[in-house]
């Protein structure tokens, strides 16, 4: 005899889990990054998940998700399932799931949704969590409501920064950034530049650069090139 289960079976389609019990923003009812979540002091190096092979001191190491956005697919729809393996790093900061300015304003806002959800349900489980702040074009800006103020905050700078016509924005973001939350200080994985980060320096805000596996490459590769350019002397 099959016994049927007294509660129904509901298959949580919409990830409802990980934002229960969220105080949330309004109107667009991000869930709100609760400040205790967040470490004290920033992590000795940053890894990125599809590089995590790298990590030598997980419990001193921060783990991230700036890489494509296909690397981090299976975390994007089983977040549950990686509680345990991110639990081992020092802290994870937020996933990265890219909320470009020229997509569909409600695309934009479900992927920044989506980071902070996670952001949300990864602190929630006991992970240090630094929230990784993204936002897209000016009408997201509302989304900076959803992160704590005066703590760690983690922006990634690798890839985007690579274009001159996107410096000046990703700057003026920095510059809104800086203005509405008063971070601690921020973690920044790839190039820091002054002119970036211009409004964060002129605070006194620290900045923690760790250098993207991309440049670690190129600097291995440039290293290994005057190596034998020296050689060859």
């Amino acid at each position: 005899m099959v016994r049927k289960p007294k509660k129904p079976f509901i298959r949580d389609v919409f990830q409802a889990e990980l934002t229960k019990g969220a105080a949330r923003t309004k109107p667009d009812g991000y869930p709100i990054i609760e400040e205790w979540m967040v470490p004290k002091e920033p992590p000795k190096d940053v890894f990125q998940w599809d590089r995590r092979q790298d990590v030598i001191v997980p419990e001193e190491s921060g783990m991230s998700f700036y890489c494509n956005d296909s690397g981090f697919i299976p975390i994007l729809n089983n977040p549950q399932g990686y509680v345990e393996k991110l639990r081992k790093y020092y802290c994870v900061i937020g996933i990265d799931p890219s909320p470009y300015d020229n997509m569909p304003l409600v695309v934009q806002k479900s992927q920044i949704f989506n980071n902070l959800a996670i952001t949300y349900y990864y602190g929630l489980q006991g992970l240090k969590v630094i929230p990784n702040v993204r936002i897209g074009n000016n009408e997201t800006i509302g989304a900076l409501a959803a992160y704590p103020k005066g703590t760690l905050i983690a922006i990634g700078s690798h890839g985007f920064t690579r274009k001159l016509e996107n410096r000046k924005i990703f700057r003026d973001q920095v510059a809104i950034v800086v203005d509405v939350l008063h971070p601690s200080g921020i973690i920044v994985y790839g190039p820091a530049s002054e002119y970036v980060f211009k409004a964060a320096i002129k605070a006194g805000i620290p900045i923690y650069q760790y250098d993207s596996y991309t440049m670690k490459q190129n600097a291995k590769d440039k290293a290994e090139k005057e190596g034998k350019n020296h050689e060859g002397i």
